[in-house]
């Protein structure tokens, strides 16, 4: 009796030889299907019984023993022993003859045209960097070139070798899920639930971070929103009076969204100005001018609701906010404005090795070395 191995992923899918729209004949040049991501349990192989098989017939698929042939990460379903299943999320493809699935992905090359955009359920390791109006997404992500107009996410940890420097077009992201550490950061949005680390500058960028911030050597320009302390090494805004903003003590996920549906509110206020002008003056169910006004008037109400039920949120979580510091061993330069929760400053004179806490709601500069002795840093 001969038996035939049915494959639930494309037995001769190769990575070298990618078309857009990954095969399926789209014209899509940035999605040409780089992995065949498969997650644990999915179901990759099938042994049946050849004169079940109907339409065309692999010749290379036909068994004369019902044997998978079973790679690395892989398993025989205990209950259903014609299935062949993945043992962890990754990538499968054929190695040496056998089916094989590897949980890190080794990009050993740019992520540009060569490549398309990436997504991948594992880990991965791009050998090169990640171009403008590319992307990719992975579990842990290591970057070892640069991320250059490009856009990365993780769902847990990330790091950027070659730093990261936004494009033209401005859709320069980095979302971590976890931690994030980067040679630097220039022009960029930057997120991450843990810890931040750049270890030279953060230059014109929006920074979120879920925990800390350390900068080693100079942030200036741009918006810093973190959930505990920022550390600077060397200097904070420069000679020029750059606007550079510091805030602290509130989660950045909820500053992400209060900016959301407040830019969201602008928009529908200048929406319902524009109708009111039209139709404000007619019954609600007048025409689809008068309607969409009531709409609008109701969406925007709710959008408002949101707002204040966020901001509550985190005016309860306010208890946090005498563990927070704003510390650089080195200069900060007049016009830095510096929050922590509701209490606010911008920095007169130019300040050289201080920390800026809260007390009583009111912040106040102290300096570092000071802190140092006491050990009060939290």
């Amino acid at each position: 009796m001969q038996y035939y191995l049915r494959h639930f992923f494309n037995p001769d899918f190769d990575y070298l030889n990618l078309k857009p729209g990954g095969g399926d004949e789209s014209s899509d040049v940035y999605s040409l299907g780089y992995v065949q991501n498969v997650i644990c349990g999915q179901v990759l192989a099938e042994i049946v019984p050849l004169d079940q098989v109907t339409g065309v017939r692999d010749a290379r698929f036909i068994l004369n023993k019902p044997e998978f042939p079973k790679g690395a990460n892989t398993h025989i379903a205990p209950t259903f022993p014609n299935f062949l299943l993945s043992s962890v999320n990754g990538y499968v493809f054929y190695l040496n003859g056998a089916i094989t699935v590897k949980s890190l992905l080794n990009v050993r090359k740019d992520v540009s045209f060569e490549t398309g955009n990436i997504f991948f359920v594992g880990n991965m390791a791009i050998h090169g960097s990640v171009r403008a109006g590319f992307s990719v997404q992975g579990n842990n992500i290591r970057i070892l070139g640069m991320l250059e107009g490009g856009e990365a996410r993780s769902r847990r940890d990330m790091m950027i070798d070659g730093g990261a420097r936004g494009g033209a077009g401005g859709h320069s992201k980095i979302d971590a899920g976890g931690k994030l550490m980067t040679l630097f950061l220039e022009r960029m949005e930057a997120r991450a639930r843990g810890n931040m680390v750049v270890k030279k500058n953060c230059l014109y960028s929006t920074v979120y971070a879920g925990s800390n911030l350390i900068v080693h050597e100079k942030l200036y320009g741009g918006v810093v929103n973190a959930y505990g302390s920022v550390y600077v090494g060397e200097q904070i805004g420069n000679r020029a009076n750059i606007s550079t903003r510091i805030y602290l003590g509130y989660a950045p996920h909820h500053i992400r969204q209060l900016e959301k549906i407040d830019q969201i509110i602008a928009e529908q206020s200048q929406t319902i100005t524009h109708l009111t002008a039209i139709a404000g003056h007619l019954p609600p169910d007048t025409n689809d001018a008068s309607r969409k006004l009531r709409s609008l008037r109701k969406q925007r109400q709710n959008l408002i609701h949101r707002r204040e039920e966020l901001w509550n949120t985190l005016y309860l979580d306010e208890k946090t906010l005498y563990h927070c510091r704003l510390i650089c061993p080195g200069t900060i330069y007049p016009g830095v404005e510096v929050a922590i929760g509701r209490a606010f400053t911008t920095v007169e004179d130019q300040l050289t090795c201080v920390a800026f806490r809260l007390e009583e709601n009111d912040i106040v500069a102290e300096p570092w070395e000071a802190k140092m002795q006491t050990g009060a840093l939290s």
